[in-house]
């Protein structure tokens, strides 16, 4: 092999080199728990889960919104309490006692720190509910979420109309 093929065929393998990642090794912890382990190492976690204090996805976001909480709201005169439960599907919860009247869970969608209710008839009596809202911390350390939603009656013969509502529900 000629000294000019020979320095041809090494430059052209350092460059091929270079431009390939250096495989240092597996990047991905043991395992991302519910989710994925992206090139770069860090997980992707599952709707429904968050990353726990070492990334991993292992943490139920419906854990943040799930207990019992004080609602106070523009809709009525007293103060009255929910219990926001687990749903079998991740991604959802349930509350009890919604509005003081519903005898049904009415379910809502959760992301991060936003709850969705998407317009629903929880007890079959022609009342329809739907609202969003957002999830914080007050400064005890305990959840508090505000929430704007609509209670429709949508009777055709005794309807009462549309209740516009504003509620903050306080964990106990």
């Amino acid at each position: 092999m000629s000294k000019k093929l020979f320095l041809f065929s090494a430059l052209l393998f350092g460059m091929m080199v270079a431009l390939v990642p250096a495989c240092t090794g597996d990047k991905c912890p043991d395992t991302c728990g519910n989710g994925v382990c992206l090139e770069d190492g860090a997980c992707d976690c599952d709707p429904g889960y968050e990353y726990d204090a070492d990334g991993i996805c292992t943490v139920l976001t419906q854990d943040k919104f799930t207990g019992f909480f004080t609602v106070s709201e523009n809709c009525s005169n007293n103060p009255y309490l929910v219990e926001i439960v687990v749903n079998a599907d991740v991604t959802k919860v349930g509350i009890k006692n919604f509005w003081d009247v519903f005898q049904n869970q009415v379910i809502a969608t959760i992301s991060g720190t936003t709850i969705t209710i998407a317009r629903q008839e929880p007890d079959n009596d022609k009342f329809f509910v739907e609202g969003t809202g957002t999830l914080s911390t007050n400064a005890s350390g305990k959840a508090v979420i505000s929430l704007s939603y609509t209670v429709k009656d949508e009777d055709p013969v005794m309807s009462t109309g549309t209740k516009s509502c504003t509620a903050t529900f306080t964990e106990n």
